[in-house]
Parts: structure tokens; sequence; C-alpha cells
């Protein structure tokens, strides 16, 4: 099960500052060699893990944007950190092999993996339909 002080330490291997702070309408955003985080909006460990994760990502494949950018930019950007986040922490040999001991339900998974019902139905979408537009393709509980 991955923490988010395991993806902490990541970030800060890579060079990569982590901050928390309080933010009025944002749960966290990245800059180059920074993250910020305001776990004070997160309910659950899971959810900080997820959101660390997503913010790493940004950083490894550089998928920055700025307040002025174009909503159509600013999605693909944010796909890119869901994809790399995905194949990073759950991989498909990973969620296979979870799945294959008997672990079939998105929220049994989350548990195992500690990340969120959201990131795993999104990363089961990505490995099988190539995308990340998981609410066209599962049935949401």
């Amino acid at each position: 099960m991955i923490r988010p002080w395991h993806i902490y330490e990541e970030a800060e291997e890579q060079g990569i500052q982590v901050h928390f702070l309080r933010f009025e309408e944002v749960v966290a955003m990245t800059v180059p060699g920074h993250m910020a985080i305001d776990t004070e909006k997160l309910a659950t460990t899971a959810e900080e893990t997820t959101v660390a994760a997503h913010e790493l990502a940004h950083s490894c494949t550089g998928s920055y944007y700025g307040a002025d950018a174009t909503a159509e930019e600013r999605q693909k950007q944010e796909n890119a950190a869901d994809r790399y986040a995905i194949r990073r922490y759950l991989p498909p040999e990973q969620l296979q092999q979870a799945v294959d001991s008997g672990l079939t339900e998105c929220w049994q998974l989350a548990d195992y993996f500690g990340f969120t019902e959201d990131f795993i139905r999104k990363a089961i979408c990505f490995y099988r339909c190539g995308n990340l537009a998981d609410e066209q393709f599962l049935v949401h509980d």
C-alpha cells in the first residue's frame, strides 16, 4: 500500500520540494521544483495519496499550465499527470494480480492500493479503454 509520505520522499529524492500550505480554492498545485498540498481539504489518507501522486506526476511529466490556460490545455495537462500517476503507482500487472487474488470491487482495490475509488476507476478505464473517461465507460455505485 502506498502512503502519501512515500510519495513525498520520492519527490524530495527527485529534488522537488514539498510544501503544506493553505489555499482558498485549490487543493494542490505544482510548479517546477515545488509541489504544494492543502491537507486540510483532504478527508482521508487515500485522498492525500491520490493528490500527492497526481501532483508529483505533474513534475515528472512537465505537465504544467498557468492561470490563463484554456480549458482544453488544462485538461490535456491534467490527463498527462493522471496517466503518469496511474502507470507509476498502479501498473497493470499489479492491478491484475490484485484482481486475480479476489479483489474485484473498486473499493477493495482502493483499500488495497491506498488510493481513492475514483483513481482506481480511472486506472481501470485507462487500461481497458485507453483513456481516462471513466464516467463514459464504467458503472459507478
